[in-house]
């Protein structure tokens, strides 16, 4: 009598199981990516082509447009001599920095002023330790 451990050695090894989750996700991405190719160039041979298309060999006319009632307005205007305004009744910037002047950190920290950024009234790079734009930075904390 033939049981079932005598027939395996005569069959043919089986392939690979595809059933796995990831081998899943495998083929439903390159499916995607397959249908996405597909649907991308049948949309692009959809779209309706430029009307202003000008076949190979073929030089384009230029076409003279009639000069209209707004061109003549606008040629006819007056010229623009007149300078510009320039506004003079705004302080110097830099007038400003200098109005105030600290000896040193502890002074601008006794006034209340600290940390100083650059543009502002008192700053200087002599107090700006770093360099990063901000002089009399509080202390950090070594830890």
């Amino acid at each position: 009598m033939l049981n079932r451990r005598s027939l395996m050695p005569l069959t043919l090894p089986q392939p690979l199981r595809c059933n796995t989750t990831p081998m899943r996700a495998v083929w439903i991405l390159l499916a995607a990516v397959m249908l996405g190719l597909a649907g991308g160039y049948a949309w692009s041979a959809l779209q309706p082509k430029p009307h202003g298309h000008v076949p190979k060999g073929v030089t384009p006319k230029l076409v003279e447009a009639p000069e209209t009632l707004s061109d003549s307005e606008w040629d006819a205007r007056p010229a623009d001599t007149a300078p510009l305004a320039v506004e003079t009744d705004r302080p110097d910037p830099t007038a400003v920095e200098q109005s105030v002047h600290y000896s040193g950190c502890n002074e601008v920290r006794a006034a209340g002023k600290a940390p100083l950024h650059v543009g502002e009234p008192g700053y200087s790079a002599e107090m700006d330790g770093d360099g990063d734009g901000i002089a009399c930075e509080p202390h950090k904390s070594r830890g």
